[in-house]
């Protein structure tokens, strides 16, 4: 068996280990372009000082001499605490200043061997002689100090590191590092820095597709709630409009104050149109009192309109409640010739906001309309609304030539709801 294949045989799971980095970096991935080359780079740096050690050992055992030994020896002692570079550039991005004690030590083994390269080729003296022998000793632990004063400096600044795990992560690699340094196991630090790289770019391979898949939930989330809105609007401004036709041939002056009254709408809601989250309920509420009113120009006394407002401070979901109410006046009210009256009320349970809109109009069968393979556009988008921002859904309870009543939870402090605000816009009525 010849040394290649010693070597081979005695290196298999740290080649394994190189060849697997390799293949798992060159993999399409959202890391970092840089990481992945320092990756490469590191990976190479630990299998060249892993072939020119075993390289110096088939040189001693040979009892060689020659400039190759001492190309060698260099190499040796001044890759030695590159490793340790690799690691506190991790966690320190000023990668200019962590070379310094590298380059100071590469310095002093190259000095020395310059002057000494007679002794290693003539007397086949392959370690240095003296404090110098020691140097890339020194050198690393100096790496040590200075990685564990940055760790303990992120520890005060960052509050969500796991200790626990950089903790065993740093034993095991001093561990290996005095186990190699002392002799006991020449050769362990290379793979256990081989092994720590590999885990360390699994972590954050992991860790940034975790964030790249959130971010794209929250994009779809949001795309999602935006084209509900785009439904729920148009759908509401169908119906208004519609009202408003027809009100200019019957009551040309009542028309006119319909559009009044839906001009004041759109003016408020243009700024919770653009917040694509929640509101406060009293805007929402305004929202449905004004197309109430719009509806009622219509029907006259045929719709009839409560409120029985006890709780108010609490949000709810940009233009939620409105097709629900839409919903109790088309096809419950209406439908009945002597009409009806919706019912709008608000409580406090506990943490909990309670949000009840009824009607007495004609009611219908909940699993007949639920299974009529027709879409419901408005009640649906409402609801899924309800289940993403407040994780909430409505109660649905109806009976036929009875009437329907709405019920809303609005989760308390335990639930926290986002809000966002953005720039109001002001839209003025022209001539008035």
């Amino acid at each position: 068996m010849n040394y290649i294949q010693v070597y081979i045989m005695d290196n298999f799971i740290f080649l394994m280990i190189i060849v697997s980095t390799y293949f798992i970096v060159s993999m399409k991935s959202s890391v970092d372009k840089s990481l992945k080359i320092h990756m490469i780079v590191n990976m190479t740096l630990l299998l060249l000082m892993s072939i020119n050690s075993f390289y110096l050992d088939y040189l001693k055992e040979l009892g060689s001499t020659g400039i190759n030994v001492v190309i060698s020896q260099i190499f040796y002692y001044v890759t030695k605490p590159l490793p340790m570079v690799a690691l506190i550039s991790m966690a320190d991005k000023n990668t200019k200043r962590n070379y310094i004690p590298a380059v100071i030590n590469a310095l002093v083994y190259i000095v020395y061997y310059f002057y000494n390269s007679n002794i290693v080729i003539y007397e086949q003296v392959m370690r240095p002689q003296g404090p110098v022998g020691y140097f890339y000793i020194i050198t690393e632990w100096v790496y040590w100090i200075i990685f564990l004063s940055i760790l303990n400096i992120r520890f005060y600044r960052e509050s969500n590191n796991n200790p626990l795990g950089i903790f065993l992560y740093i034993s095991v690699l001093m561990t290996a590092n005095i186990i190699d340094s002392t002799g006991i196991r020449h050769g362990m630090l290379v793979k256990v820095y081989a092994v720590a790289f590999l885990l360390y770019y699994l972590i954050i391979h992991v860790h940034i597709s975790q964030q790249v898949n959130e971010e794209k939930d929250i994009k779809l989330r949001e795309q999602r709630l935006s084209m509900m809105l785009s439904q729920i609007q148009p759908h509401f401004l169908y119906n208004t409009l519609n009202t408003i036709t027809a009100l200019c041939r019957a009551n040309p002056k009542l028309a006119e104050e319909t559009t009044v009254k839906f001009s004041r709408y759109l003016r408020e809601n243009m700024y919770s149109m653009e917040t694509y989250d929640t509101h406060p309920f009293e805007r929402e509420l305004d929202h449905i009192k004004i197309y109430l009113e719009i509806e009622k120009l219509r029907f006259g006394d045929r719709l009839n309109v409560e409120y029985d407002i006890k709780s108010t401070d609490f949000h709810v979901p940009v233009l939620t409640l409105q097709p629900i109410v839409e919903n109790a006046v088309k096809h419950g009210i209406c439908k009945r010739l002597e009409g009806g009256t919706v019912k709008i009320e608000t409580r406090k349970e506990g943490r909990d906001d309670i949000i009840i809109i009824s009607d007495n109009g004609e009611g219908f069968e909940p699993e007949t309309v639920l299974n009529d393979d027709r879409e419901h556009i408005g009640i649906q988008n409402a609801n899924e609304r309800l289940k993403n921002t407040v994780k909430t859904e409505m109660e649905i309870y109806s009976l036929v030539g009875v009437g329907t009543r709405v019920t809303i939870v609005i989760p308390g402090e335990k639930i926290k709801i986002k809000q966002f605000r953005g720039d109001r816009r002001e839209i003025h009525s022209i001539g008035r």
